[in-house]
């Protein structure tokens, strides 16, 4: 590694000469030509992981190249732009308003709409210097099809090579996918980038997978590692302050009513059983659509408890991951589904229960040490969770200190990442002309 740095430092040396220093006193990504990076990915549709992934990379970005103009190109492109305030391109063509050409194309099976759909992505990249895809689980196909987020990753990346642009993968997960057709997307797209890096062993091994070489490729921390901590003062509680985060989890397919209600109903007998038993409970969502699991968590309690122990048991309504952190440090320890609710619960320095659905579950724990505190969703059982909490509560001095020793180390790596980032990624991509055509 360190002949790779000198080497590329070596070949940046005329440019980075010129460049102008940042606040730390590092030349920033930019020399006299104004950096036009896009920032890809299923943002601004309630998904906090997702946004909190974006919040960090743009934080990043405002670091290591402060002059830089940043575009998000996005699925819910107005809610990217009040939330962050910077320019905003649909991810998606907009539908087809006239009659008789929407009826034709479905005659032809939408093949004339699905052609232009690369042409206008070539078309808004004129003038990027990058595209870059910061973090998210971006290439496993859960709960969707091979034409929604595969196809459009391959399409994107693919018209911003055919621009001359620089794409780069930015602590990424990657895995499973299930469908033939996403898996040759996914490499599509993989091949596109000449920087990529993983959040995880198990991502890069799926990429290697799909006959990509990742040889070369890093892993680096998930990206909402690097958001700051929001300052709360907690409430005295008297008792111990169980944190839930609750999903809205149908199955790896997203269609399961079967596997919901089992969940919904392991759930909310958990809960009942420790707010019995003196714990008091705070319900947290990780997303949006979450809501309703939190609503159907709720009323079966009023089945279950009294109006007087029902009363420990608190829902507000969060936004984003700053929210759900906020309502992590009201609490002694975490259970939680949702992958970013997990990476909240440790962000904060608290030991957490994972009821994990994907692979990235079991590799976080086993980071962090907390193996024996991670099951499947789909199969864990009332009395193992049970169990497991009063393990956790017993060693949670250990096990606090183990997490917070663990996020000071993954923040440094995110660190060593804003290195990479800046000397070997947009340098590269501000010294290359700009198709304007």
């Amino acid at each position: 590694m360190q002949s790779q740095n000198a080497q590329v430092g070596t070949v940046l040396e005329p440019y980075e000469h010129h460049r102008a220093k940042d606040s730390t006193g590092h030349p920033t990504a930019t020399s006299g030509r104004r950096l036009r990076i896009a920032l890809i990915g299923q943002f601004g549709v309630g998904n906090f992981g997702n946004d909190g992934s974006l919040e960090a990379m743009i934080g990043t970005l405002r670091r290591i190249c402060p002059e830089a103009e940043l575009a998000a190109i996005c699925t819910s492109p107005e809610s990217v732009k009040k939330v962050f305030g910077i320019e905003t391109i649909k991810l998606t063509r907009p539908d087809i308003k006239a009659r008789w050409l929407n009826r034709a194309n479905r005659t032809l099976g939408r093949a004339p709409y699905k052609m232009l759909g690369p042409v206008r992505a070539f078309l808004k990249l004129r003038g990027f210097h990058a595209v870059l895809l910061p973090g998210t689980g971006a290439f496993d196909d859960f709960g969707d099809t091979p034409f929604g987020m595969p196809y459009l990753f391959a399409k994107w990346l693919l018209m911003a090579r055919l621009r001359g642009c620089v794409v780069a993968f930015a602590s990424i997960g990657a895995g499973p996918a299930y469908h033939p057709l996403s898996r040759v997307f996914f490499a599509w797209a993989a091949r596109c980038a000449s920087y990529r890096s993983f959040r995880d062993g198990i991502s890069r091994d799926f990429v290697r997978s799909l006959g990509v070489n990742v040889a070369s490729d890093r892993t680096f921390p998930d990206l909402a590692f690097g958001l700051a901590v929001p300052p709360v003062e907690r409430e005295i509680s008297a008792a111990t302050v169980v944190g839930v985060g609750v999903m809205n989890y149908r199955g790896r397919t997203g269609g399961s009513a079967l596997i919901y209600n089992a969940y919904i109903s392991k759930l909310g007998e958990f809960v009942a059983r420790i707010v019995m038993r003196g714990f008091a409970v705070r319900l947290i969502l990780g997303q949006d659509n979450d809501e309703v699991a939190v609503v159907d968590v709720i009323e079966q309690l009023r089945g279950l408890l009294s109006d007087a122990d029902l009363a420990g048991v608190v829902y507000t309504r969060s936004a984003s991951l700053h929210d759900v952190m906020a309502q992590m440090q009201m609490t002694d320890v975490v259970v939680a589904t949702r992958f970013h609710n997990v990476v909240c619960a440790l962000r904060v320095g608290l030991p957490v229960i994972s009821l994990g659905y994907l692979e990235k579950h079991d590799a976080l724990a086993a980071d962090t040490g907390l193996s024996d505190f991670c099951t499947s969703v789909e199969t864990f059982s009332v009395e193992w969770l049970e169990s497991r909490l009063d393990a956790l509560l017993a060693e949670k001095e250990l096990r606090a200190r183990q997490v917070r020793e663990t996020v000071l180390r993954y923040r440094q790596q995110l660190e060593d990442q804003e290195v990479l980032l800046r000397t070997q990624v947009f340098a590269r991509a501000v010294s290359r002309p700009v198709m304007l055509t």
